[in-house]
C-alpha cells in the first residue's frame, strides 16, 4: 500500500498543520501529547486514569507493529520552539474485517481538528479496502459522540450501559454490516438509541445494529430521500422500534418496504399506539422473548426466502 501524501494547512501567525502517516521516531512527540492530558481525558481516552507504558507509543510509533493504520497532525512554525505532535488517530484491523479506532488531541486544539483527523483516517482506511471504523466510547464523552454523528453512524450491541459502540462508515453516508458470520441481521430503527431486547436477542444468535434514523442526525436517512441504504438491504429483518407520533416513522416504514421489498419489516409500538397506517409486521409488545421470537421468525423466513430466490 503506497504512502499517504501529507495534508498541509496553513494557520494564522505562520503556523503550518501536518497531518501525515505515523513514523517510529514520533514516540517521544506521542509521550507528550499523552503527558498534556488531564485525569478526566485519561479517563475518557481509556476507561480509567490507566497511564500508558513505553510500549505502548513504541507500538502506536511503529506502522508494522500491529495491523492497522495511524496518522499524527503535528505544528510547527511561528511560536514553536519546535515542531509539536497535537493530535492522533488511528485504526486497528478487527476480526470482522472493520478497524477499531482510537483518536486523541490536544487540549487547546480541540474544535475542528477532531473531525478533520477522522476524515483523513476515514480516507486512509478506505484506500486500504476497511469498510468501517467502530469505536467504544463512554456514554459522558459527549464531544467523540458527536464528531462521529456528524459522519453518519450506527449503534452497535454493547452489553455495558456506561459504553456506546459506534460504527461509521469509510465511504458515503452510511456504514455496512460488518462481517457477522452467517447471524441473522436485525436493523433496529427508533427513537431510542438502545434496543431492550439487545441481550435476548444476542443469546438467541441475532446480530444488531441500531440505526439513528429520525432521531437528529446530522445526515438525514438515506430511505426518506429516495435512497437504498447498505444497512437496510444487508438486514434478514428491519424493526421499527417504539416509534412516537411522528408521521416520519410512518414514511420511513413504507420507504423500507419500497426500497428495500425483499426486507420485512417489523413494528414493535407500544400500547395504544395506533399502526393501522404502518405496512409491517407488528411484533407483540408483552416482553422481550416474545419480541425476539417474532424477529427471529420474520428474519429466518426472510433468508429462507432469499435462498429460494437465488438462481
Amino acid at each position: 500500500m503506497s504512502a499517504v501524501a501529507p495534508r498541509m494547512v496553513a494557520l494564522p501567525r505562520g503556523q503550518t498543520l501536518i497531518v501525515r502517516e505515523v513514523k517510529p521516531d514520533d514516540q517521544t512527540g506521542l509521550e507528550a501529547l499523552y503527558a498534556s492530558l488531564d485525569r478526566d481525558d485519561r479517563y475518557l481516552r481509556f476507561f480509567s486514569a490507566y497511564w500508558p507504558d513505553e510500549r505502548f507509543f513504541a507500538r502506536k510509533a511503529d506502522p508494522d507493529a500491529r495491523p492497522g493504520f495511524g496518522l499524527v497532525a503535528e505544528v510547527e512554525g511561528a511560536g514553536e520552539e519546535s515542531s509539536r505532535i497535537v493530535g492522533e488517530a488511528g485504526y486497528t484491523l478487527l476480526p470482522d474485517g472493520d478497524g477499531e479506532l482510537a483518536m486523541t488531541v490536544a487540549e487547546d486544539w480541540r474544535g475542528w481538528l477532531g473531525p478533520y483527523l477522522l476524515d483523513a483516517l476515514l480516507e486512509g482506511a478506505h484506500d486500504r479496502g476497511v469498510p468501517n471504523l467502530e469505536a467504544d466510547v463512554l456514554v459522558t464523552n459527549r464531544r467523540m459522540i458527536s464528531v462521529l454523528q456528524a459522519r453518519g453512524y450506527a449503534v452497535m450491541d454493547s452489553p455495558d450501559w456506561t459504553i456506546v459502540r459506534l460504527m461509521v462508515g469509510t465511504t458515503g453516508d452510511t456504514p455496512t454490516w460488518p462481517d457477522t458470520r452467517g447471524r441473522f441481521r436485525v436493523l433496529v430503527e427508533g427513537p431510542a438509541s438502545r434496543w431492550r431486547p439487545a441481550e435476548t436477542a444476542r443469546v438467541a444468535g441475532l446480530d444488531v445494529l441500531t440505526c439513528p434514523a429520525l432521531r437528529g442526525a446530522r445526515r438525514g436517512c438515506p430511505a426518506l430521500d429516495g435512497h437504498t441504504c447498505p444497512l437496510a438491504s444487508g438486514a434478514d429483518v428491519i424493526v421499527i422500534n417504539h416509534p412516537d407520533e411522528r408521521t416520519s416513522w410512518t414514511e420511513l416504514a413504507r420507504a423500507h418496504r419500497e426500497l428495500h421489498p425483499r426486507v420485512p419489516v417489523c413494528i414493535e409500538a407500544a400500547p395504544g399506539y395506533e399502526t393501522r397506517e404502518m405496512p409491517g409486521e407488528i411484533l407483540p409488545d408483552s416482553d422481550d422473548d416474545a419480541v425476539v421470537a417474532g424477529v427471529l421468525g420474520a428474519a429466518a423466513r426472510h433468508r429462507v426466502g432469499r435462498t429460494r430466490s437465488t438462481p
